[in-house]
């Protein structure tokens, strides 16, 4: 895992532990490697408090519908404030990470 510039970059095979405090939808455009232009994604965005034991003030970022979708339950009635996040990248590309698991605090 890695900080980079102000926000988590997950490495492959790495577990990283987090804690969030907030979260926000945000639209963003990327390039689409497979079809060559951009298009705009819905990205659910954390602000990361807690990062591997630490005080952090960063932001951690899925675009891939899949892994918000993991998160999802969490956000109801913002349980996710109520947990510790293990998350883990399998695999290169644009596999996207998972939840590896969901300390309750």
């Amino acid at each position: 895992m890695a900080v980079e510039e102000n926000f988590v970059k997950l490495e492959i095979g790495i577990p990283v532990v987090m804690r969030f405090d907030k979260y926000a939808w945000q639209s963003r455009q990327v390039l689409d490697p497979d079809l060559g232009f951009t298009k705009t994604v819905k990205t659910l965005v954390f602000h990361v408090v807690e990062l591997e034991g630490m005080p952090a003030d960063t932001v951690f970022s899925l675009v891939s519908v899949k892994a918000q979708k993991e998160f999802e339950p969490y956000l109801l009635g913002d349980k996710f404030l109520r947990y510790r996040f293990t998350v883990i990248k399998e695999g290169p590309g644009f596999v996207a990470p998972r939840i590896m698991l969901a300390t309750a605090l």
